[in-house]
């Protein structure tokens, strides 16, 4: 594996993992983000936040222990975030968000397409 798959990895699932545990503490970053912005309760964001942990943990135990989690759960994984960062980007577009917010789900959105072609 190389040097790029680790850096792509570990952003991932820093970027991912930092955002849903700011959700689950309900941190006031969270709220703004997900409560203000996407226009999600506290029942749908904490969903949102468990389905990104879980994604987190896939990409990063593929990292360290590839013979226990394989592609295959990597790829569950990187669509989960996918679709997340997908609808993210709409409803931030819907909202009439800046395009500075628009394109923080964008990158994560491009850093999976990126994992999925030199992972998968």
């Amino acid at each position: 594996m190389t040097a790029f798959t680790w850096v792509i990895g570990i952003a991932i699932t820093a970027w991912t993992g930092a955002m849903a545990t700011a959700a689950l503490l309900r941190t006031d970053g969270a709220k703004h983000w997900f409560g203000e912005l996407l226009k999600q309760g506290p029942t749908l964001m904490t969903v949102n936040a468990l389905g990104l942990l879980v994604a987190a943990a896939l990409i990063a135990l593929n990292l360290f222990m590839p013979t226990v989690i394989n592609t295959t759960y990597v790829k569950f994984g990187l669509i989960g975030i996918g679709v997340a960062q997908l609808s993210t980007v709409f409803m931030l577009y819907r909202a009439g968000a800046s395009r500075q917010l628009i394109a923080a789900p964008i990158i994560l959105f491009i850093l999976c397409v990126i994992y999925w072609f030199i992972r998968t």
